[in-house]
C-alpha cells in the first residue's frame, strides 16, 4: 500500500536522498546547538527534508503553470488510532513530522525541547502558508495537513519524551565505562 502512496510522487525518493546531504553535513552543529548528540541533529534535518519533499516539492517533475491559491479550512480533526493504521497520502504526510517531533523532545534541556517543540508544532502551519503562497508547486492548504502535521509532532514527541530518559542513560553510562 505505501508503494502506491509513494507511486503517485515519483520525488519522493531523490528529494529524501538529497536531504541526506545537509542532514550528514549539518548533523552535528544542529546537534550542539540542542545540546543533544549529534544523531538527534541527523535525525531533525532528516525529519525536515521528508517534510520538505512530501509536502512542498511538486507531486510531478513540472511546475503547475495554472496552479490557483486553495486552501481548504473545514473538516480538520484528529485521526483516530484505526485510521492511523491504513497508510494513505494524508497518513504518510503524519508519519513524516512524527522524527520532527521524536528529535526535538531529545533536545538537550528542558527550555531547548520546549523551543524545539514550539517549532516542530509551528511547522505544519508553516508549510500550509508556503502551499498557499506559491500555487506553483501545485499543492493546496488544508487544515486537515495542518492537524495531522500537528498530530505527527505530538506522536514523535511522546515518544521522545518516552525514549529520552533511556537515551541519556545509556549515554552517561557508556561515558562512564
Amino acid at each position: 500500500m505505501i508503494s502506491s502512496v509513494l507511486g503517485g510522487m515519483p520525488m519522493f525518493w531523490p528529494g529524501l536522498l538529497l536531504s541526506l546531504v545537509p542532514a550528514a553535513l549539518l548533523n552535528r552543529p544542529v546537534g550542539r546547538l540542542l545540546r543533544a548528540h549529534w544523531v538527534v541533529g541527523f535525525l531533525l534535518l532528516l525529519g525536515l527534508g521528508g517534510v520538505v519533499v512530501s509536502t512542498l516539492l511538486p507531486q510531478a517533475f513540472e511546475l503547475s503553470e495554472g496552479g490557483v491559491r486553495h486552501c481548504t479550512v473545514l473538516g480538520g480533526r484528529w485521526r483516530s488510532p484505526d485510521e492511523l493504521l491504513h497508510v494513505r497520502d494524508i497518513e504518510l504526510k503524519l508519519a513524516t513530522y512524527v522524527p520532527v517531533g521524536f528529535a526535538a523532545a531529545l533536545a538537550g534541556n528542558r527550555r531547548r525541547v520546549a523551543v524545539a517543540l514550539l517549532g516542530a508544532a509551528a511547522l505544519p502551519f508553516a508549510v500550509s502558508a508556503v502551499q498557499y503562497a506559491v500555487p506553483a508547486i501545485g499543492r493546496a492548504c488544508d487544515v486537515q495537513d495542518v492537524w495531522d502535521g500537528v498530530q505527527g509532532v505530538v506522536l514523535g514527541a511522546a515518544l521522545g519524551l518516552v525514549a529520552g530518559p533511556v537515551v541519556r542513560a545509556v549515554r552517561a553510562r557508556s561515558r562512564a565505562v
